[in-house]
């Protein structure tokens, strides 16, 4: 029983230490800051987004295709290619590697949970308790990993929509076409390392192979999970159909968005008020009570407790 405690006090802290210390969500300042270094310095070309990889197999695909066969996933896997295509894990060998990864850890932490509870000579109960959480942390492990940035990238591609648009504006203004509009913007953007021009390149590529404008930026919308674009698509796609200005609409648009994202900001800080009473009534106030009444508190004890002279 005291290992079962001790490994679940470990496991407690873990989770803690792992949702503090991962990478924090990036926020606009830090997009405009890499958009400013990379205007100071020489940009460099950027990579080009592969609609398919041919690498050799890698370890994980092997392990994947050991326990779930060489046959391609079923639809059910979709949400999860969409998940990891939103965490920047593209391809059709993603959705094998994060399985081939998730079964490795899966076998190898309850493994390890069950060799420490042997040396340790625990019981035949605790020593299965003990390896079925072994191999539940090592399952859920890539999963989570991959939530988190997933979710922090979908973040980032919202929060710099807004500067998206105002390129696109400009470009439009200029005399460009929507379609290579996009095009100039995505590659500017990829440049800089920014998500949204890594998707909006793959986008443009898929326009350039034959695709319509309006099922690219379907798709993209899809891939992505940002809200935004969908409203973004039949915005741009009535405002074609009625004839009206693409650079005002897009304008009005991005000036919606900062103001969303200006409620938004509120929103939260209005938020944070409630969710510190929590740690305040939990955490500080004892502490603080403790400190101011535990010295007087002994002092009292102690002299209550001594003989009267």
């Amino acid at each position: 029983m005291e290992l079962l405690i001790a490994v679940g006090l470990f496991g407690m802290i873990f989770g803690i230490v792992y949702f503090t210390l991962a990478s924090r969500t990036p926020i606009a300042e830090d997009a405009i800051q890499r958009r400013l270094d990379t205007i100071a310095l020489q940009p460099r070309p950027a990579k080009p987004v592969r609609l398919q990889e041919t690498e050799d197999e890698t370890f994980w695909e092997q392990v994947a295709g050991f326990f779930l066969g060489a046959k391609d996933m079923p639809e059910s896997y979709n949400r999860i290619s969409r998940r990891l295509h939103q965490a920047g894990y593209r391809g059709v060998r993603a959705v094998r590697i994060f399985w081939g990864l998730r079964i490795f850890l899966c076998l190898a932490f309850g493994f390890g949970g069950l060799v420490v509870s042997v040396s340790s000579n625990a019981r035949m109960s605790d020593m299965l308790l003990l390896a079925g959480a072994g191999a539940f942390l090592g399952y859920f492990l890539p999963f989570l990993t991959v939530y988190r940035k997933a979710r922090a990238r979908v973040l980032e591609m919202r929060e710099t929509l807004p500067d998206t648009l105002d390129l696109l504006v400009v470009c439009v203004e200029a005399g460009m076409g929507v379609d290579a509009a996009l095009t100039r913007v995505a590659r500017e953007q990829s440049q800089q390392g920014l998500a949204i021009g890594d998707e909006l390149l793959l986008a443009t590529q898929e326009m350039q192979a034959g695709a319509v404008r309006k099922e690219a930026l379907v798709r993209l919308a899809e891939r992505c999970g940002v809200e935004e674009f969908r409203a973004l698509i039949s915005f741009l796609t009535q405002t074609e159909e009625i004839g009206g200005s693409v650079a005002r609409s897009l304008r009005v648009y991005a000036e919606t968005m900062r103001d969303k994202r200006s409620q938004a900001a509120e929103e939260a800080a209005r938020k944070a008020v409630i969710k510190l009473i929590f740690p305040l009534v939990f955490f500080i106030l004892p502490a603080i009570f403790i400190l101011i009444i535990g010295p007087p508190g002994l002092q009292i004890m102690k002299a209550l407790s001594s003989p009267l002279k």
